[in-house]
Formats: C-alpha cells, sequence, structure tokens
C-alpha cells in the first residue's frame, strides 16, 4: 500500500482535514452532560431506595437521569478517544487515489488498493451536532480500515469521491 510514493497517485484533487476544534466541543458537552447526569441521578436513585411506593413509576424519573448521564459519558469518552487518536488527521485526495495522514504519519493509498466504501444511511437532525452525518467506513485490501466522519471538512465530497473512484469496492 505505501510502496508507491505520493507523487505516482496524480494531480492533487482536494484537502479534507478534520476539524478536531468540533469534535473537542462535542466532546466537551457529552461528557458535561454525562457528569452532571450521573451526579444529580445518583442521589436520586438513592432517595427513591427509602421510598414505600414500588410502583413502576417511582423509578423512571432516576433511571432516565442516570441513563441519560451514562449516554453522554460513554458518548464521551469514545469521542475522547478519537480526538485523541485524530490528532493532526487529513485525507488528501489525488486522482489515482489519496494520502491519509494522522498522528504525524503517512499512508499513500491507490484507488486498487481499496476493497470496500461503505456509508451508513440517513441521519437524524442531531447528527451533525454530534459529527455523525457522514459515517463513512473504507477497507483496505491489506486489512487496513479508514473511517470518514462529519468532522471531516466537505466529507460528503471526499465520500463521493471515494465512492466514484472505487466503483468495484462497494459493499
Amino acid at each position: 500500500m505505501n510502496a508507491q510514493p505520493e507523487h505516482a497517485l496524480g494531480a492533487r484533487v482536494g484537502e479534507h482535514p478534520t476539524d478536531n476544534a468540533r469534535r473537542r466541543t462535542a466532546v466537551v458537552w457529552s461528557l458535561l452532560v454525562g457528569v452532571v447526569g450521573v451526579a444529580a441521578g445518583i442521589p436520586i436513585l438513592l432517595a427513591t431506595f427509602d421510598r414505600d411506593d414500588t410502583s413502576t413509576g417511582s423509578n423512571v424519573l432516576p433511571g432516565a437521569v442516570l441513563g441519560i448521564g451514562l449516554l453522554g459519558l460513554g458518548f464521551g469518552l469514545t469521542r475522547l478517544v478519537a480526538l485523541v487518536r485524530g490528532r493532526g488527521e487529513m485525507f488528501v485526495l489525488y486522482q489515482g487515489g489519496l494520502v491519509h495522514q494522522r498522528l504525524g504519519r503517512r499512508r499513500v493509498i491507490g484507488w486498487p488498493d481499496i476493497a470496500s466504501v461503505r456509508q451508513k444511511g440517513p441521519r437524524p437532525p442531531l447528527a451533525y451536532a454530534l459529527g455523525n452525518d457522514v459515517d463513512l467506513r473504507v477497507r483496505l485490501r491489506d486489512g487496513g480500515r479508514l473511517r470518514v466522519t462529519g468532522y471531516t471538512r466537505n466529507a460528503q465530497e471526499l465520500a463521493q469521491a471515494l465512492a466514484q473512484a472505487a466503483p468495484g469496492a462497494r459493499g
């Protein structure tokens, strides 16, 4: 995959850097919601244990608050890992392939090196704020993988370019 030099890919078509500032904002808000939800949910849950009320309705509020908190923590932590792993990430598109840069490393990938390109279906309106409006999974013939998310500038254009350039790699 890296055997061919970058200049062998032909003319440069475009650059698609990852917006880690936007990703960082999502991490902060998610972790904030998570910490507040768990911090508020645990005391509410403990307070419901003292009640004699055994109906299921008595568990709805603590369950909802705690659930939202745990979801926020889970989402925030997974995005935090992606933020750390994705420092300096950029996709540079060429006529004959692309170069993926991340953490100071570069991978030169020609179109024949792509085994499959799969984009998840329609995304809900909230997906943009969470960076999930684009979720493209690229599998390489050598077993490597790439993921393009909505945090990548002009991610939809990059996704379309990858799908068109590697038409035999659908699926």
